[in-house]
């Protein structure tokens, strides 16, 4: 007997499940940076122009293939295109692979200085000493390669109660929270003095 397959069970499940996808950590904490270093709106405005003509046609694109493939990459590729798109199916496999090495590193950092916001430490108000807070964090193997790990688990966690129990439960608390998190720094980002300067610069 055939598995019945598991789909979203709402619609804003879906959409905030993308939305994490989409948003990722380094739309947070390199976006301002790469913003802030070509330009401001010089480097905003064609960003937001790329994204509502080549991200959304490539999201609309990976939406229609899952939903035609009924399977992962490689299964899609071959069931609609044939085996000779077979390695760029397998090439899209690596591609996942590198961006979750990636992400793991910075996903265990952020992790850490969560834990160390829980307990009342880390905060920092010196700017020079970040660069040494952050240096003796990655130079201790235990503690990097800890958290990493702990990043891990925790996907791995989500993704083993599949799409409704894992993924698309928990974006419907880590996505408006995420939300209201954002919209608390800007606040209080905006009432330090000096901050309408980098207003002016965007």
């Amino acid at each position: 007997m055939a598995q019945e397959r598991i789909t979203w069970t709402s619609r804003i499940g879906f959409v905030l499940a993308s939305a994490g996808a989409a948003v990722g950590l380094g739309a947070i904490w390199k976006f301002p940076y790469m913003a802030g270093t070509n330009g401001g709106s010089v480097f905003v405005l064609p960003f937001i122009l790329l994204t509502f003509t080549v991200g959304l046609a490539l999201l609309i694109a990976e939406v229609v293939l899952g939903r035609l493939g009924k399977g992962g990459i490689v299964t899609t590729y071959r069931r609609l295109a044939g085996p000779a798109f077979l390695p760029a199916g397998y090439l899209g496999v690596l591609t996942g692979f590198l961006v979750l090495s990636f992400y793991s590193a910075i996903g265990g950092w952020t992790l850490s200085y969560f834990c160390e916001a829980l307990v009342g430490q880390g905060l920092i108000t010196d700017q020079s000493q970040l660069g040494a807070h952050f240096g003796e964090f990655t130079a201790n193997p235990v503690l990097a390669l800890g958290f990493q790990w702990l990043f891990l688990l925790l996907n791995g966690l989500i993704v083993a109660f599949d799409v409704t129990k894992g993924i698309e439960r928990v974006s419907k608390v880590l996505m408006p929270l995420l939300f209201f998190m954002m919209l608390a720094i800007i606040i209080r980002g905006l009432m330090l003095p000096g901050a309408w300067a980098g207003v002016e610069f965007l």
